[in-house]
C-alpha cells in the first residue's frame, strides 16, 4: 500500500508512438522523480503498454492503459482508457482502425508536399523507417530528414493547407468499446482543445451522457488551478472518476513527467485496488 500523499501520472507516451523514451528509460525516470502510481497512455497502441506489466518493481503501482482518439464536433479529441482487458478483440480492432487512419493521414501529408512542389520523388517515403526514440510521427521525421521544414511549426503549416484532417470514431461507440473490454474512459486534458479555455458544462455533461467514467482534471493545459476545480467539482457532482497527467513525451515536447505535481489523494481511480 502507498502513503496517500505519493505522486500520480497517468498519462505518459513512450517510444511506441509519438514518445522518445523506452519502457526502461521510463521506469528509471519514474523511480528517479518518485512517482508511485503511473500509467503509459500512448496514442491508439498498447504495445509497450503490456510490455511495462512485467517491468514493475514491487514498490511501483502500474495500470494499463492507453490514449484513443476520436471525433467530436469534427475535431479530433482524446479518450485514455485504463484497467482494460489487452486481449480484448474488439479493443484490439479498434486500435487498429486508429493506427490505419494515422497511417493514412501521414501519407497524405506527404503526397501533399509533393503536389505543392515541396518535395519532388516520395517513393523512398513508402519504405520509411526511423529512429523512435526521436519522437513525433513518420510524416513530420520524413519532412524533416528531407529538410522540408525545420521545425513542427513549419510542418503543421503544411498540414493546415492541405486541408487534411484524421477522422476517427464518435466518443460514444468508443466509450463502450472501453467498457466492454473491462476498462475505465477519461475524457483527456479537457483544456487542451479550446485553446486552454474551460470545455463548457453542456459540453461535460454531452460527455457524461456518453458514458465517460471521469475527466482528466489536472493536465498541463490548464491555465491555473481554478479551472482544474472547475472539473473536479463537475466530477464530484455527477459521480465521475478524477485523473492527473503530465502527457509528457519525454523530449518530443516541453511537457515534463509528473508535472503537474499531484498526489494520490488528489485523484478518484476507485477501480484501482491494492494501493
Amino acid at each position: 500500500m502507498i502513503e496517500r500523499d505519493y505522486q500520480v501520472d497517468m498519462h505518459i507516451h513512450t517510444t511506441a508512438s509519438d514518445g522518445t523514451w523506452t519502457v526502461e528509460e521510463l521506469l528509471e525516470l519514474i523511480i528517479k522523480n518518485n512517482i508511485k502510481l503511473f500509467s503509459i497512455t500512448d496514442h491508439d497502441t498498447i504495445q509497450n503498454s503490456v510490455k511495462m506489466l512485467y517491468s514493475i518493481p514491487k514498490d511501483i503501482y502500474y495500470v494499463i492503459g492507453v490514449e484513443i482518439s476520436c471525433t467530436y464536433n469534427g475535431e479530433e479529441y482524446h479518450i485514455t482508457a485504463y484497467d482494460f482487458n489487452h486481449e480484448d478483440r474488439r479493443l484490439n480492432e479498434l486500435l487498429k482502425f486508429n493506427q490505419i487512419q494515422r497511417k493514412e493521414f501521414n501519407t497524405k501529408v506527404i503526397q501533399y508536399a509533393k503536389k505543392i512542389d515541396k518535395i519532388k520523388d516520395i517513393k523512398d517515403y513508402y519504405p520509411y523507417e526511423y529512429n523512435r526514440k526521436r519522437g513525433g510521427w513518420e510524416s513530420l521525421n520524413y519532412l524533416l530528414d528531407k529538410n522540408i521544414v525545420s521545425n513542427l511549426k513549419d510542418y503543421f503549416e503544411i498540414i493546415k493547407s492541405s486541408n487534411e484532417k484524421l477522422y476517427f470514431k464518435n466518443p460514444k461507440e468508443i466509450i463502450k468499446t472501453i467498457k466492454a473490454a473491462g476498462g475505465h474512459s477519461f475524457l483527456a486534458h479537457p483544456s487542451a482543445y479550446q485553446g486552454g479555455e474551460k470545455l463548457s458544462l453542456e459540453v461535460l455533461e454531452e460527455w457524461k451522457n456518453y458514458g465517460i467514467s471521469g475527466i482528466e482534471c489536472y493536465s498541463p493545459y490548464l491555465k491555473n488551478i481554478e479551472d482544474a476545480n472547475y472539473y473536479i467539482k463537475f466530477c464530484e457532482e455527477n459521480d465521475l472518476l478524477i485523473s492527473a497527467g503530465s502527457d509528457c513525451h519525454g523530449e518530443f515536447n516541453d511537457r515534463t513527467l509528473g508535472i503537474p505535481k499531484v498526489s494520490l489523494d488528489k485523484i478518484n481511480m476507485d477501480f484501482i485496488k491494492n494501493i
